[in-house]
Parts: C-alpha cells; structure tokens; sequence
C-alpha cells in the first residue's frame, strides 16, 4: 500500500467524524428548541385556561347581580356589606328559591378602583383554600356549582356608588366585579374587572 492511499482513508475518517459531530450539535440544537416551544406552549396553554376561568367567573358575578336587581330587596343591598361573611346570607334571603352560588357585596369602602389595591386583594385570595367565602372573596364553582378546578378562581362585587343627577329618575347604582385566577403552576395570576349599572326603581 502506497503511503499516499494510507493519508486518504485516514482524512476521510476525520472529514466522517468532524461530519458527525456537526450533525450531532444540530441534533442536540434542535432538541433544545422544541423542548424550549413545548414549554412556551404549555405556559401559553395555562396562562389561557387562567384567563378563561377568571372570565368565567366575572361573567357568572356580572349574571348574579343582575338576578339579585331584579329582586324587590334589591335596595337593600346596594350599598353593601362589611365583608362577605354578612353579605352571603343576606343575599340568599332575597331569593325565593335559593341560588346556587354565593354573591358578596361589598361596600364602597373596600372598592377596588386602583392597581395596587386590586394587586393586595387578588394575592389574598389566591391564598384562599376550599370553596368557603373569605372576608373579601367568594369562590366560582361553575354556574350550577359544580364545577371544579385546580386552583378555585375567586371573585367579588363592589358598590362604587349611585349617578342619580335628575331626582324623577331612577337612580343608576354602579357596581365593580373583580375576578381573579391562577395558572396550574401558580405563575400566571389573571386579574380581570367589570362595571356594571342597573337601575334602581
């Protein structure tokens, strides 16, 4: 064997492994990329079922509260409750026939018209356990009650107050619903708020 053929096997072995070490970065490159979007994927994935569940919950207190306007003792309530340990019961009152879930209404004093404020009362009721009502929050449990979730969205009602400029009409009370809920992994708190008007005869 001539030594020329002997050079040429041996860089055509090193051209072969340089070859496959390349390969094997890509390899390993790309792995690392669809691991990284699989993990994108799942955060997007749980950050959207906490936004739909917080809005669930929103629209369930936004529903409540239109029920309850239409009961006669609706006055009554309008202007809140302390906390919703008082709220709870005396909403159920109202009803003939007992609702399924809970409404608090809690009184302008414990409005949630800032950030900050909305921030310290959506950390407390993620620290929530059961399905009981705290002093500041109900939990969702689905609109016939039955529903069940990892982390409970929670949610509550605030009087802002009443726009009642022309004294023949009927005064229009303001109310704040803020709902909050938490991804699975506790990462991705979702806070939303609506305001809703109804008329007072």
């Amino acid at each position: 064997m001539s030594p020329v053929l002997g050079r040429q096997r041996g860089a055509t072995l090193l051209i072969a492994l340089v070859m496959l070490l390349l390969l094997s970065l890509l390899a390993a490159s790309s792995m690392r990329q669809t691991l990284l979007q699989a993990r994108s994927g799942g955060a997007a994935l749980e950050n959207t079922q906490a936004f739909n569940a917080a809005e669930a919950a929103l629209r369930e207190g936004e529903r409540r509260l239109m029920a309850l306007s239409q009961q006669p003792s609706f006055t009554a309530f309008s202007a809140g409750f302390a906390s919703c340990s008082e709220s709870v019961p005396a909403v159920r009152s109202a009803f003939a026939k007992v609702p399924t879930g809970d409404l608090c209404i809690l009184t302008k004093a414990s409005d949630l018209n800032t950030g900050a404020l909305t921030q310290t009362w959506a950390a407390a009721a993620l620290q929530a356990s059961g399905t009981d009502p705290t002093a500041r929050t109900v939990a969702y449990r689905g609109s016939d009650g039955s529903a069940s979730f990892v982390q409970t969205p929670r949610w509550v009602v605030t009087a802002i107050g009443s726009s009642s400029v022309d004294v023949s009409a009927p005064a229009t009370n303001l109310f704040r619903i803020t709902a909050v809920a938490q991804d699975r992994g506790k990462r991705f708190p979702v806070i939303l708020q609506s305001v809703v008007a109804l008329e007072v005869p």
